[in-house]
């Protein structure tokens, strides 16, 4: 476990996970240097209010088959197995544990970096770990000097909400998500 110098958490609820999820992990992977990104789905996040559609076992099922293709890539399902909601508090210490020598950082959105402040033990976070945060359409992130953080802009307009819609409504061309996860979700009957 200790040949990884530099490991990233990717969390959230990926219901369903799209190619966008997959480019930022690459994209930091190239651009950080990082040996491995968890892909770490959460049972409920504390900064949303609404329930996933997909359940545990699906989400898990549909990151496998979205991420296949990349060995570097681990899922975990900690959080799943935890009372909800899970704090990225927990999590960080918990890899850290796993981990103790590695670097570790957590790859955000600028939408959830704007609110970084209204993290749980925010100040202790970020003493265990580095942010990574995407912006969009150059978007100038605020910086906050008491949290280390790194920014890249990339832009991928889809969002699994959007993904979802186009899916109930029967769109034919869903080209933001893996051909495997979309196989799934007509095998699985799921958001339809």
């Amino acid at each position: 476990m200790s040949e990884y110098k530099n490991i990233a958490i990717l969390g959230g609820s990926f219901d369903p996970i799209h190619k966008g999820h997959i480019h930022i992990a690459t994209i930091s992977r190239s651009i950080m240097e990082l040996d491995k990104v968890i892909i770490l789905p959460c049972e409920k996040s504390p900064h949303k209010d609404n329930e996933t559609i997909a359940n545990n076992y699906q989400r898990i099922e549909m990151i496998s088959l979205a991420s296949a293709e990349h060995s570097w890539i681990e899922i975990s399902d900690w959080e799943l197995n935890r009372d909800t909601p899970s704090f990225s508090i927990l999590a960080a210490n918990h890899f850290k544990t796993i981990y103790p020598k590695s670097n570790l950082y957590w790859i955000i959105g600028n939408d959830q970096w704007k609110k970084i402040e209204s993290w749980h033990k925010i100040h202790e976070l970020s003493n265990i770990l580095e942010f990574i945060v995407f912006t969009r359409d150059q978007e100038k992130p605020l910086v906050n000097p008491e949290i280390k953080s790194h920014f890249i802009d990339f832009n991928f307009n889809a969002s699994s909400t959007e993904i979802r819609q186009d899916l109930k409504n029967r769109e034919q061309s869903i080209t933001a998500i893996h051909n495997d996860v979309y196989k799934y979700i007509i095998e699985e009957n799921l958001y339809l």
